[in-house]
């Protein structure tokens, strides 16, 4: 397993040091610990002198006290022709070359059959800029912005709508609240008026100091590990979504960029801010600390027990296993759709497909995935299938809402058809999205109020994240405020939810090591670690994974790779969530994704933009799924169940990913993208996306509403 592992990450072991490790491989020391051991003395070949000496400082052995390495009855000396045959049975591989000299290798073992692969299987390397005998390959960027000159230390007060505002206590108070099927919200770039159903809509801009960066440097490294669902979790195997590699290279924002080497030169120095100490101010009273812990998660992917697809005979090839997942996957879409159209009484009679052939003149209801649709000179035609059969809808342009429907359906989605069979063909009269219904329930309310903070986007290790402005929001936390209004905020914080992009990976896109502060993805979480650990100890943090961060690419996301992000994972406070997850929070759901399905909806639909994520959110609500279509710009898995159907309803919907702030209420549902900690890099500035940068929205639970932004932005140089 040590030699496997070492293989696939370009470092080589000699038998000698082989057998001194591997008794205390995965018990005493991680892998991670031991490349970053051999990197930092300059060498890619663990010798049994490197391997003594780490044993040593990792206290395995005492100071001074030979090492007798483990033979298990096989020489540790000389050449492997002996010893060779035993050592691969030993890990289950099978040497394919010729080896003269004291040291192993290989290549790791191809992978086996869906429902039996383990995790660890072959994935792409994530390269830092390891300049070795293995030279690494990193694509070519633009060139880094100049930093800004540091913003007068002062506050002012901003909140980008156009409703009337009222001053009190150094914080403007938003006086009128609205609701409404759709109402727009706090949006940063043209994105109108604030309509909202809580009180009060305040906005806070705070200022700090600029932090020093010392030095570290980067290292090669592949994606490993996984969640135990019998499923290959490697980023190459997932990169499409279907064990195939991709030819062209997708940005963050969808965009096709043509992959192009470049040789990294040299070393960075860099902060993982392990200086960075915040106390909570003296004598600040925090009245969350005396409100009781309530919360649950309620949906986490790595919670969900998949079943191994069903195949005729062993032998059958690995492409048959993944179409079968795919078809178990897409059934299950179906099977959870129909449950949901179920719950509408206006749906009527539910027929299959290939029963519509006795059906009459009576009028019933068909429910399918839209395989496609085309624009006709009478109307839309969409092909639509189900378990049984697939058929021909034709819906007229006279019919009512029929363009609307048209527009909102996405390749995939599974819409429902209302109307009569005709040969061959289904005429359809209505269309029915799954949608969120308008009423529900109102939820009791609560003894006080509890607030939580949403986030996402952070970017820890790019040379665009706003370290000042994230520095002067933790100092925020520990009760360092300006007036009462914002005392009272803080003080009710017991909740912080962070969706996704928590540090901003390595290997990415094209370019990136040359906007990376910190190159090393060990270190971007050590530095992630050291900055949340000064998040006061009260506050229950949620930390999702995204698509920049050490896991799996394909959706769904069950968490973090734990070899690359366990300091977060010793976060006392910190929660692991999945990408997707739901959480409870006294009575209230709150629905957590990445927002990678946001790429897809501006494909598809008309009108749709990446500087308004929340009417994105919105067409992903009205179908009721994540990341409705396969085989676009967002990779899904080939899990036998589809756990990206909204099967509940929620109170209030989080996403992140085009780093733009922008929130609506549609049918009760509070629909809030988070924004980011990342001025604008390169590649936005190439794409032209505008983030919003450092401004933090406050939920009231109770409502789950927002009660207030409060904006550290003008700390974030770049902006």
């Amino acid at each position: 397993m040590l030699i496997e592992d070492l293989i696939k990450n370009k470092y080589l072991i000699t038998p000698s040091a082989y057998y001194l490790l591997e008794p205390h491989y995965k018990k005493d020391f991680t892998l991670a610990e031991l490349i970053k051991f051999a990197k930092a003395r300059g060498t890619f070949v663990v010798d049994s002198s490197l391997a003594e000496e780490f044993l040593v400082e990792k206290g395995i052995v005492p100071t001074g006290e030979p090492v007798e390495p483990v033979s298990d009855g096989l020489e540790t000396e000389g050449p492997l022709e002996g010893s060779l045959s035993e050592i691969s049975g030993e890990i289950g591989e099978t040497p394919e070359t010729s080896v003269s000299g004291p040291v192993f290798t290989g290549k790791p073992s191809e992978p086996e059959p869906l429902g039996t692969v383990e995790s660890g299987e072959e994935s792409s390397s994530i390269s830092t800029g390891d300049v070795s005998e293995f030279e690494s390959s990193v694509p070519v960027s633009a060139e880094n912005s100049d930093e800004l000159p540091e913003s007068p230390d002062e506050t002012s007060v901003s909140t980008g709508t156009g409703v009337d505002l009222e001053q009190s206590d150094g914080l403007f108070v938003d006086k009128d609240a609205s609701s409404g099927d759709v109402s727009e919200g706090e949006s940063f770039i043209s994105t109108g008026t604030s309509e909202l159903e809580s009180p009060e809509n305040e906005v806070i801009e705070l200022s700090e100091s600029v932090l020093e960066n010392p030095s570290g440097e980067s290292l090669p490294l592949e994606g490993e590990n996984g969640y135990g669902n019998g499923y290959l979790d490697s980023e190459e195997y997932y990169e499409n979504g279907n064990g195939v590699k991709p030819k062209i290279v997708y940005g963050d924002y969808g965009v096709p960029i043509a992959y192009v080497g470049e040789d990294v030169e040299g070393e960075k120095s860099y902060s993982t801010y392990e200086n960075v100490v915040i106390k909570p101010r003296e004598g600040f009273q925090y009245r969350a600390k005396e409100i009781p812990d309530e919360w649950e998660v309620t949906f986490d992917v790595k919670n969900v027990k998949f079943e191994a697809p069903r195949v005729k005979n062993a032998a059958s090839k690995e492409g048959e296993i993944i179409i079968q997942a795919y078809s178990s996957y897409f059934k299950s879409r179906l099977k959870k759709m129909r449950r949901i159209f179920r719950e509408n009484p206006e749906i009527g009679t539910v027929i299959d497909i290939a029963k519509l052939s006795y059906v009459r003149d009576d009028e019933v209801t068909i429910i399918g995935l839209v395989n496609s649709k085309r624009e006709t000179a009478k109307g839309f035609m969409f092909e639509v299938e189900d378990s049984t059969g697939r058929i021909k809808v034709f819906l007229g342009k006279n019919k009512e809402g029929s363009l609307d429907a048209y527009n909102a359906i996405m390749p995939d989605s599974v819409v429902a058809f209302r109307g009569q069979p005709g040969r061959g063909i289904f005429f359809a009269n209505r269309v029915f999205l799954p949608d969120v219904p308008k009423f529900r329930r109102e939820k009791p309310p609560l003894e006080e109020k509890v607030y939580a903070v949403l986030l996402s986007d952070i970017h820890v290790g790019s040379n665009k994240f706003c370290e000042k402005a994230f520095e002067k929001f933790l100092e925020w936390l520990n009760g360092e405020v300006n007036s009462r209004a914002e005392e009272e905020l803080v003080s009710r914080i017991k909740y912080m939810i962070l969706g996704g992009d928590v540090v901003d990976g390595v290997g990415i896109y094209p370019g990136q090591y040359n906007e990376l502060e910190i190159p090393d993805i060990f270190d971007q979480y050590e530095a992630l670690a050291n900055l949340l650990r000064n998040v006061p100890e009260h506050i229950t943090m949620f930390i999702g994974p995204g698509n920049h961060d050490a896991a799996r690419t394909a959706l769904p996301q069950p968490g973090f790779y734990e070899e690359y992000a366990r300091p977060i994972y010793k976060l006392k406070n910190a929660v692991i969530i999945s990408n997707p997850a739901v959480i409870n929070l006294h009575g209230r759901e709150f629905l957590i994704a990445h927002g990678r399905g946001i790429e897809d909806v501006v494909d598809f639909i008309p009108k749709r933009s990446h500087h308004r994520p929340a009417e994105a959110m919105v067409d992903l609500l009205r179908l009721r799924h994540l990341a409705p279509t396969f085989g676009n710009k967002v990779p899904i898995a080939p899990d036998p169940e589809d756990t990206l159907v909204i099967e509940s309803v929620p109170d209030l919907f989080q996403a992140g990913h085009v780093h733009v702030m922008q929130y609506k209420i549609y049918n009760g549902v509070f629909v809030i993208n988070s924004g980011t900690w990342q001025a604008q890099t390169e590649f936005q500035k190439m794409v032209n996306i505008v983030p919003t940068p450092a401004r933090v929205p406050i939920i009231d639970v109770e409502t789950a509403r927002l009660r207030a932004v409060v904006s550290f932005e003008q700390f974030c140089e770049g902006v």
